[in-house]
């Protein structure tokens, strides 16, 4: 596992033209670590106290504003206040659960070749693609509805 996040936060570092301070360097690892998770900066903060390798929680936002400017990270507001945040690993997808807050992450739901319909039909060339569907995950829909918040 130290050998692949040392990899990848190389590969960051030569691609994105990004210094790696030791802060950042335990803000990527936890992102890391915790891919496919989306973690908000507190979270972040929690985590990295919890490893005994603390970061100020202002750090931690002005590394994931530098990060996501440099396209290493997506922002994500799912309802709720707090950012999330994520590893930028392509185009995929969230399918938001409206009763639980259960965020699913999915590829493949919008044509491979949209970046370029959208250019040759639109002139619109996009940076990124993402889709969020809110509905209601397979567990509630399987619950009675007068469990869920706010029904009677």
């Amino acid at each position: 596992m130290e050998l692949e996040v040392n990899d990848i936060i190389d590969n960051l570092a030569e691609h994105n033209e990004l210094r790696i301070t030791d802060q950042r360097r335990k803000i990527i690892e936890l992102l890391i670590e915790n891919r496919g998770q989306h973690m908000s900066a507190e979270e972040i903060h929690h985590l990295a106290k919890k490893k005994e390798q603390p970061v100020a929680l202002p750090t931690i936002y002005r590394t994931m504003g530098i990060l996501e400017k440099k396209g290493v990270i997506s922002k994500n507001d799912f309802g709720g206040g707090a950012a999330k945040y994520e590893l930028s690993l392509g185009n995929h997808h969230h399918l938001i659960c409206e009763n639980c807050g259960k965020i699913i992450e999915v590829s493949g739901l919008l044509p491979a070749d949209l970046e370029q319909r959208l250019l040759a039909e639109q002139g619109f060339q996009s940076k990124e693609q993402r889709l969020k569907i809110y509905g209601y995950c397979r567990e509630c829909i399987n619950k009675p509805k007068k469990s869920w918040p706010g029904t009677q």
